[in-house]
């Protein structure tokens, strides 16, 4: 009766513990299989993040498909490292205001196409000659702008029947170079002024800037092919009585600028 009564007790206590057992795997399994699709939920959110930013840095990318290849490199790099690409636009009394003309058109058209934490954009605008401006170290201001790339427009009309254009491509490349020795990495686009009714000598002066750019393998922007030709009246319809852009002016300058900027996805 004793032997019979530990039998029972072995076997009991072998059902409890083959129980207890298959109902701690269970409840093992249950964890297991709810904490996986949790972790996967993770993992396809990671990727759809990751892959909605690469489209939107492609996006941005595609929009810069004008700009020279050394600026879309390094507007690649700070899109990886999350930085704004500096644009400095540059010049004389022509390009308006900070607040007016056809650079404040360009800024706010650029910033808007790119947003303002990829892409910032400041003016520089200096009233006198290249002389003036080499002679005031006015250069300096092109050097603290850090800029990534310089549309420069290099005084070239207040230059006209002033400065030998001899001496304004000598101050041009002057620039440059001091820019460059703080900044290697800067991208240097050159573009005129705006044109002017029955331009005589001024039309030399341009055609030297085109000549220089094209020898020192620097992008022009040649907007005078949006405007009149300068032999055609149709031209003053552009420009205030002093030869300056007037808001027809800036429209036409600004929106050749712009279409540099911001290229059109292709189809």
């Amino acid at each position: 009766m004793k032997n019979l009564f530990i039998t029972l007790l072995a076997i009991s206590c072998a059902v409890v513990l083959f129980l207890g057992n298959n109902h701690w795997k269970e409840s093992t399994s249950v964890q297991i299989t709810d904490q996986q699709p949790s972790n996967s939920a993770a993992q396809e959110t990671e990727t759809e993040t990751v892959s909605s930013s690469e489209a939107a840095a492609e996006e941005l990318l595609a929009k810069a498909q004008n700009w020279p290849e050394t600026a879309r490199h390094r507007f690649e790099v700070t899109l990886l490292e999350q930085i704004p690409y500096k644009i400095l636009i540059a010049g004389s009394k022509y390009l308006g205001t900070e607040e007016e003309g056809w650079a404040s058109m360009t800024k706010a058209a650029i910033e808007e196409a790119f947003g303002p934490d990829h892409v910032e954009v400041e003016i520089s605008i200096f009233d006198g000659t290249s002389a003036d401006f080499t002679t005031e170290n006015q250069v300096q201001a092109l050097i603290d702008a850090e800029a990534d790339m310089i549309l420069l427009e290099p005084f070239t009309l207040k230059d006209n029947g002033v400065v030998r254009i001899e001496d304004s491509l000598a101050h041009l490349s002057a620039w440059i170079e001091q820019v460059h020795a703080v900044q290697p990495e800067t991208v240097f686009v050159l573009q005129p002024p705006q044109p002017i009714y029955q331009a005589n000598f001024y039309l030399t002066q341009l055609e030297e800037l085109k000549k220089y750019a094209e020898q020192n393998e620097l992008l022009y922007l040649d907007h005078w092919t949006a405007w009149p030709e300068t032999q055609d009246a149709a031209l003053l319809d552009y420009l205030t009585e002093e030869n300056s852009p007037n808001s027809e002016g800036q429209i036409v300058w600004s929106e050749y600028i712009n279409h540099f900027f911001i290229g059109e996805p292709s189809e």
